[in-house]
């Protein structure tokens, strides 16, 4: 794996993880709707499993796919979990797309 490839799976993996994180903590507990960059976000707490789901599936499961010999065990345990986080991810935001999400007023607009 050369340095590139390293770089970008750290950023993926940190990109989505702290977006999650953001989502998280702007929730407070799934009451309010959080606001990133200027846009509300509904669902936050699904968004956030999503993006957890991506930076995990993608970002570490790209770091550590050289670390098993290729065909081993490992590898092949590695890859199902890869592939499972990714498919949790795309369920999430299928999920989230197509949720019937309420409309919460916006207290700063009043």
């Amino acid at each position: 794996m050369g340095s590139v490839d390293v770089v970008l799976a750290v950023v993926v993996a940190a990109a989505n993880l702290a977006v999650a994180a953001v989502l998280l903590v702007r929730s407070r507990g799934g009451e309010a709707v959080p606001r990133i960059v200027g846009r509300p976000q509904p669902s936050p707490r699904l968004r956030a499993a999503t993006h957890v789901c991506l930076g995990l599936g993608l970002g570490v499961g790209w770091l550590v796919k050289d670390v098993f010999p290729p065909h081993s065990t490992g590898d092949t345990v590695l890859f199902t979990v890869v592939r499972i986080l990714l498919v949790a991810g795309l369920v999430t935001a299928l999920l989230g797309a197509f949720r019937q999400v309420r409309h919460v007023r916006d207290e700063a607009a009043r």
